[in-house]
């Protein structure tokens, strides 16, 4: 019994120890594996996901290289409202900093399509986009953050079915292979890799309750 017992606890042992190594050898190469850059393409849409606003220059650019006639962008939580707006200090919502992004760039009104209501999450996006689109089969280029571009992928695929996803991350925003030198970096990959344990241990922020996709 005892015989079993230690070679159980070793067991245990052996695993948690590979487990760290494993765990430890994916964060310090989260800089190349976090990254993905498909070659942008024609497709149907351009499909902004929320968050930093150099996105917007990005899918700007793809526009007018003519690889899709329209611009979707979901409509995200707004979050709690910034003291200093009551100090009289301009605070845009995200979507007027991307809105006037793409109108500095040249796009045309009508070009941006706005979907969706109060977005916390990337799996939010996903769930209004796919009631956006429709049954169609479409080929979208979704454009994000470097950081981004591996869950996003994840999430979007997972409810995205029927559609074809070309990852184009902007190149506007920094994030370097040797993350743990550059302080914007650093703090990216913290965060990201959090939300992957957190995507796969728990569940994603909502704003409501799932609805049936």
């Amino acid at each position: 019994m005892k015989r079993h017992a230690a070679l159980f606890l070793q067991a245990v042992g052996a695993l948690t120890i590979l487990g760290l190594v494993l765990g430890g050898a994916l964060v310090l190469t989260a800089g190349y594996w976090l990254r993905m850059d498909d070659a942008p393409k024609k497709a149907d849409a351009i499909v902004i996901l929320a968050g930093d606003i150099h996105r917007a220059i990005h899918a700007a650019d793809l526009y007018h290289q003519g690889l899709a006639p329209v611009i979707l962008l979901g409509r995200p939580h707004q979050g709690d409202p910034d003291v200093l707006c009551g100090l009289g200090f301009p605070c845009p919502t995200q979507i007027e900093s991307m809105e006037r992004v793409l109108t500095a760039k040249g796009v045309p009104p009508g070009v941006l399509r706005l979907y969706g209501q109060d977005h916390m999450s990337t799996v939010e996006e996903a769930e209004s986009l796919n009631r956006e689109l429709g049954p169609q089969p479409r080929t979208l280029l979704v454009v994000t953050s470097p950081y981004h571009c591996r869950r996003a992928r994840m999430i979007l695929s997972g409810i995205l079915r029927r559609h074809e996803l070309v990852m184009t991350p902007t190149p506007y925003e920094r994030f370097d292979a040797k993350w743990w030198a550059h302080q914007g970096s650093a703090a990216a990959v913290v965060s990201e890799v959090a939300k992957f344990v957190f995507y796969f241990l728990g569940t994603p922020f909502r704003s409501r309750p799932a609805a049936a996709l």
